[in-house]
């Protein structure tokens, strides 16, 4: 079964969830740090018992990035860590919403106030991207027409990564000046139990 198939049936059963932050037009400040912030991170998910998550594809999207700086973005996935505070609560919504279905995955999205203990254990850091230097345009600048890229992600067609739990973790986190912008996940739940040993 090819993974495209797989996803199509998850999507039409419900099973495909999205979880992104901020609202249609407000973006989340994200903490002002020279490197990758464990402590502080984008986007932070946690598997319950029983359950397991199929990442599908992930993007950040910056609207900002302060002044000339180096910006990184890391996902990692492990266990150990947990959430402590500051950070808002998202309601991953499903592709079928008719049906009702609900997931039992918790996500937040991080700001520059939100605290996560970092997954200690098990680490996969299995993605990294970024640029070298990064700096705001403004339509005065002399640098407006050599823009920065500004959109990045991941898929799975990429390379697979399964988060099963309990007890395991994943996070999107960033080292920025001042970077602003938001953040979205998709992911198949399943039950562990289905999943081969």
């Amino acid at each position: 079964l090819a993974f495209a198939d797989f996803y199509t049936i998850a999507a039409m059963k419900g099973a495909l969830f999205t979880a992104a932050s901020a609202s249609v037009t407000t973006p989340t400040t994200w903490t002002a740090t020279a490197t990758v912030d464990i402590t502080k991170s984008m986007f932070w998910m946690s598997v319950p018992s029983g359950k397991a998550a199929i990442l599908v594809s992930f993007w950040t999207y910056y609207e900002a990035f302060g002044s000339s700086a180096q910006m990184e973005l890391q996902a990692v996935i492990g266990s150990g860590g947990s959430y402590a505070s500051g950070m808002t609560a998202i309601t991953p919504v499903s592709s079928r919403p008719d049906l009702g279905v609900s997931s039992s995955i918790i996500t937040y999205a991080g700001g520059n106030t939100g605290v996560v203990v970092g997954s200690t254990t098990n680490l996969n850091p299995f993605w990294r991207d970024g640029a070298q230097f990064t700096i705001t345009k403004t339509a005065g600048s002399a640098t407006a027409s050599a823009g920065d890229q500004y959109k990045f992600g991941w898929s799975a067609f990429q390379s697979g990564v399964e988060i099963v739990g309990p007890g395991a973790q994943f996070a999107i986190n960033q080292g920025s000046q001042a970077g602003t912008g938001f953040v979205a996940v998709k992911y198949i739940e399943i039950n562990s139990a289905s999943l081969p040993a």
